[in-house]
């Protein structure tokens, strides 16, 4: 998929790919459920691993992600590894979180051929998350271990955005103790 304009979507969309014909194709998340161009911001709900039936018929325990607003979806290391880098390497930890996915070719599916694939954007996607929360408790602060701590309990996905008021908060710290 190839398109100059993304649309971010927050459920999966109607499509008339051909898997969408097979409704034992459908049960788990894939690039069928994207139009080109869309992007998923997907809610992780859990990580297990779960008894599916593999394309030759037998039981495979695989690694599932389960989302809030879309259908579960099988977790390939490279995936899991983009998880692990935006929310760290313990998966009860993604509890929570959002993840940004898009189609792409890759190699895979037990081909040499290149098909579409879901990835995971290696940046933690825009939810709107109330974040007023943390910035109350960086005002409250009055010194700069106080504002330290309160700034390395900020979950690691909401940090970036929080810099500014967390830096802003370090000068009127160390303005009023000079």
């Amino acid at each position: 998929m190839s398109n100059s304009r993304t649309e971010v979507v927050y459920q999966p969309s109607e499509t008339t790919h051909w898997k969408n014909l097979f409704p034992s194709k459908t049960m788990l998340l894939g690039s069928h459920n994207l139009n080109e161009g869309e992007e998923l911001v997907a809610k992780i709900l859990y990580v297990e691993v779960q008894t599916i039936k593999s394309s030759s018929g037998k039981d495979d325990k695989v690694p599932v992600v389960n989302f809030e607003n879309a259908p579960p979806m099988v977790l390939n290391i490279t995936n899991a590894r983009t998880i692990s880098s935006l929310y760290g390497e313990r998966y009860n930890d993604w509890k929570g979180k959002s993840i940004q996915l898009y189609v792409t070719m890759v190699r895979g599916f037990g081909t040499s051929q290149k098909v579409q694939g879901l990835r995971i954007r290696t940046v933690v996607p825009q939810t709107n998350e109330d974040v007023q929360q943390y910035v109350n408790n960086m005002r409250a602060c009055t010194t700069l271990s106080d504002l330290q701590s309160a700034f390395t309990a900020i979950p690691k996905h909401l940090k970036t955005g929080l810099i500014t008021e967390k830096d802003a908060m370090k000068n009127t710290i160390g303005n009023a103790n000079v």
